[in-house]
């Protein structure tokens, strides 16, 4: 688990430990822990506080993923190709596995060396985790009363997919003193890379689901056009910092060359 396992090592042995950790094991892209990491390259600042925000936030983003697949929830039985946690280890452990990772996220953030900024960027993240970001969408989304239109489905994207890119790019601005434009110009790329994402996501599931909302039922073949146009804008939006942008131009086109 790289980077993880110093942060977990101190940790005691339970039912509701191995499945947080078999969530954890089942890794994706680590794309969020990454783009804290890069997007603390452009400020040429590496330090162990910086792996304590980069940790916290792919711990919180796995605490979302149990919960999600709950059958109060979502209800999916599959996440990455394996069952998921409730599946193998009860919807008990799951829940408590969720919130294990939640606190051992505060946890490790807790141990960091404070100071103005990590505490700007502890804010970050988990404001945009909280109620008006991540948890806010999940609440939209589970809603029976919710409408499946175009305003539910852009909101339900800002809230569940681009807060979570935000809290991992600009937590680390936050903490490496970015400026006013520069945290702008993140943001601007969080925001467009999330929704090219959310969208790249609906168009590899393209009938999976037939009664899901998402870009594909609510935009159909113009959903290609949108994924071409936020996958420009989060381009552009790194302009600013030069030579510098690379890694997130790639990770854009690896997005758009996604299969």
């Amino acid at each position: 688990m790289e980077f993880f396992e110093k942060f977990l090592s101190h940790t005691e042995n339970s039912r509701a430990l191995e499945a947080a950790l078999y969530t954890l094991r089942n890794a994706g892209k680590r794309i969020r822990p990454n783009l804290v990491f890069k997007t603390a390259a452009l400020f040429d600042v590496y330090d162990e506080n910086v792996e304590r925000i980069a940790c916290a936030g792919e711990l919180i983003h796995n605490y979302s993923l149990i919960h999600d697949d709950l059958p109060c929830m979502d209800d999916d039985d599959f996440r990455r190709g394996k069952p998921s946690c409730h599946k193998v280890f009860g919807e008990g452990t799951a829940v408590l596995a969720g919130d294990g990772l939640l606190n051992l996220a505060a946890e490790v953030l807790c141990g960091g060396l404070y100071g103005e900024k990590y505490f700007k960027a502890m804010g970050r993240l988990f404001s945009r985790t909280g109620f008006n970001g991540m948890i806010g969408g999940q609440s939209c989304d589970i809603d029976e009363k919710k409408q499946n239109d175009e305003s539910t489905l852009l909101f339900l994207t800002e809230r569940k997919t681009v807060r979570l890119f935000e809290a991992a790019m600009l937590s680390a601005a936050d903490y490496c003193g970015a400026d006013d434009s520069q945290t702008r110009s993140l943001g601007d790329f969080a925001k467009a890379f999330g929704f090219a994402f959310q969208i790249k996501d609906d168009l590899l599931d393209e009938g999976t689901e037939p009664d899901k909302l998402t870009f594909v039922s609510v935009y159909g073949e113009r959903a290609k056009a949108l994924l071409r146009e936020y996958s420009l804008k989060a381009e552009e939006s790194m302009s600013l910092f030069k030579d510098k942008s690379g890694y997130f131009v790639d990770l854009v086109k690896k997005n758009l060359d996604r299969q």
